[in-house]
């Protein structure tokens, strides 16, 4: 199984890009999936909000504890996760809290075999988002410093950094290749037109 994580602040297109990768690989076996994965973790951040950076890292942690486990299950050829544990480090750490603690936490979960970052400026994000993605202002406030950690761990970690601003025809033309590279396809007439 290999496994792509697509990483960026809200409203970057990153649930877009996941579906259109899928949709250009019809030979495969991929699964898209997101984090927060689990009802009972989603409701429990819902309901603490974003108050408490140290319990949403320990949440995050344990729901991709289960998400992990369900991701194995599947016996995909791909996976493509909308998040994973880079969103809990850039978030949380802009919250506050200590980002050596929060990659600590997240230090027995394996890394992506591609991590994608759709980089895009604050303001284009939040123009996209719908009313319902404003539950938390905090949230939203911090996403200027958000982006500066992603940036941050693009460098130290070697992700694939793309305009997220410009066209998902655009962005799926720059990441389709990684991505046939990543499963081993050869470039041509298996993929879906």
């Amino acid at each position: 199984m290999k496994f792509i994580a697509i990483e960026g602040i809200d409203g970057a297109g990153k649930t877009t890009l996941a579906s259109s990768i899928k949709e250009k690989l019809p030979n495969l076996k991929v699964v898209v999936t997101a984090e927060p994965f689990d009802r009972t973790f989603s409701s429990l951040i819902s309901k603490h909000g974003w108050d408490d950076p140290i319990l949403l890292t320990l949440l995050f942690a344990a729901d991709r504890a289960i998400h992990l486990k369900w991701m194995r299950s599947q016996e995909a050829d791909l996976v493509i996760t909308d998040r994973y544990f880079f969103s809990s480090i850039a978030y949380q750490s802009a919250l506050g809290i200590d980002q050596e603690w929060i990659e600590k936490v997240n230090s027995k979960f394996p890394f992506p075999d591609l991590t994608i970052l759709l980089d895009i400026d604050p303001s284009v994000a939040l123009s996209r988002l719908s009313e319902d993605s404003y539950s938390f202002p905090q949230k939203l406030r911090s996403l200027p410093e958000v982006r500066r950690r992603y940036l941050d761990m693009a460098k130290r970690y070697n992700f694939l950094v793309i305009d997220g601003s410009k066209s998902k025809e655009w962005v799926l033309s720059q990441v389709l290749p990684h991505v046939i590279n990543l499963v081993g396809m050869p470039q041509g007439g298996s993929l879906r037109p």
